[in-house]
C-alpha cells in the first residue's frame, strides 16, 4: 500500500515538474510549426481569414529569383563564415590554451566579443566600414590610397557581413575548443615527440582526430547560426546594395511583415528549415563515419 502510494506521488510530482516545460514548447515551438504547415497552404494577410490556395505559395517559391537570390546570398555567408570561424577560434585557442599568464584576462577579452549584442556590434562596424567618415577609409586616406565603398558594392558590402559575422561568434567558439583542447591526452603528444614526429605532425596527427568532435559539434552549431543571419545584415547594410547581402531569414520577415503575404513567408521559413536539417543530418553522419574510422 506504502508502496502503491509512493508510486502515484512520483508520477504527480513528475507531472507537476514536466506540464509547464510540456506547455511552454507547445506553445512556443511545436503550434507555431504546425501553423507554419498550415499557412503554407493559404492566403492569409494576418487582418482576415486565411483562405485555402492549394500550391500557389509553394509553385510562387519556385519561380521567385529574389527568393533564389537571398539563399545564395545566404549560402554564402555560410560557407565563408563557418571555416572562418572555426579555422580562427582553434587557432586563438590553441595559443589561449598555452599561455600561463593572464590566460582569464584574454579568454575574457575574446569571450566578450559573443557577449556583445548583434545590434551593436553592427553599429559599430557600420562606423568603421562607412565610406565617407569611416575608420577603415581613414586610415585608407593616411597611407594615400582612395577611399572604398565598403557597403556600397556588392562585393566589399559581403565581405564586410561575413567580417562582422566572425568576430561576433569568435569568442564562443573560442571557448568551445578551449574545452576541447582541454580534454586531449598530452601523453599522446610525448610519444609522438619521442618518436620523432614535428610540430606539424603532432597537430595533423594527434590534435586535428582528438578535436574532430569538437569540430564537427562546432560546425554544426555554426552551420544553423549563419543561416538564420538576419540582424547583422539588418544593421549594417539592410540587405543592399542592390539585395546582394538580403538574407533568408530578411526576405521571410519582409513577406511576412512588411507585405503581409504570411502564406508564402511560411514557404520560404519551411524551406530554410528543410535545409537545416538535411546540412544537420548530413554532419551527423559525416561525424558518425569518421567515428567509425578512428575507431578502426
Amino acid at each position: 500500500m506504502k508502496l502503491k502510494k509512493r508510486k502515484n506521488s512520483d508520477i504527480g510530482f513528475v507531472a507537476v515538474v514536466l506540464t509547464p516545460a510540456m506547455l511552454y514548447f507547445a506553445m512556443v515551438y511545436y503550434y507555431p510549426t504546425i501553423m507554419n504547415v498550415y499557412y503554407m497552404f493559404c492566403d492569409y494577410n494576418l487582418i482576415k481569414k486565411p483562405t485555402f490556395v492549394g500550391l500557389k505559395n509553394i509553385m510562387r517559391f519556385f519561380n521567385d529569383s529574389i527568393a533564389l537570390g537571398a539563399f545564395q546570398n545566404t549560402f554564402i555567408i555560410t560557407i565563408v563564415s563557418v571555416p572562418l570561424v572555426i579555422i580562427i577560434a582553434m587557432l586563438i585557442s590553441m595559443i589561449l590554451f598555452s599561455i600561463t599568464k593572464f590566460s582569464g584576462f584574454f579568454r575574457s577579452t575574446i569571450f566578450a566579443t559573443y557577449l556583445t549584442s548583434l545590434v551593436v556590434a553592427a553599429i559599430v562596424f557600420k562606423s568603421w566600414f562607412g565610406s565617407e567618415l569611416g575608420f577603415l577609409n581613414g586610415l585608407l586616406v593616411q597611407f594615400g590610397m582612395e577611399k572604398v565603398p565598403w557597403l556600397s558594392q556588392p562585393g566589399t558590402a559581403m565581405l564586410a557581413v561575413i567580417v562582422l559575422s566572425v568576430w561576433k561568434y569568435i569568442g564562443y567558439y573560442v571557448v568551445v575548443f578551449l574545452a576541447g583542447f582541454s580534454n586531449i591526452n598530452t601523453d599522446l603528444y610525448e610519444a609522438a615527440q619521442i618518436d620523432g614526429a614535428n610540430g606539424v605532425q603532432r597537430f595533423f596527427s594527434i590534435t586535428i582526430p582528438q578535436l574532430m568532435p569538437t569540430i564537427i559539434y562546432s560546425s554544426i552549431i555554426a552551420t544553423i547560426t549563419f543561416l538564420r543571419s538576419y540582424p547583422t545584415v539588418l544593421v549594417l547594410t539592410q540587405g543592399g546594395p542592390y539585395s546582394s547581402t538580403q538574407t533568408v531569414m530578411m526576405y521571410m520577415f519582409e513577406q511576412g511583415f512588411k507585405s503581409r503575404n504570411v502564406g508564402y513567408a511560411s514557404v520560404i521559413s519551411i524551406a530554410l528549415i528543410i535545409i537545416i536539417l538535411v546540412l544537420t543530418a548530413i554532419q551527423m553522419r559525416f561525424s558518425g563515419a569518421l567515428k567509425g574510422e578512428s575507431e578502426v
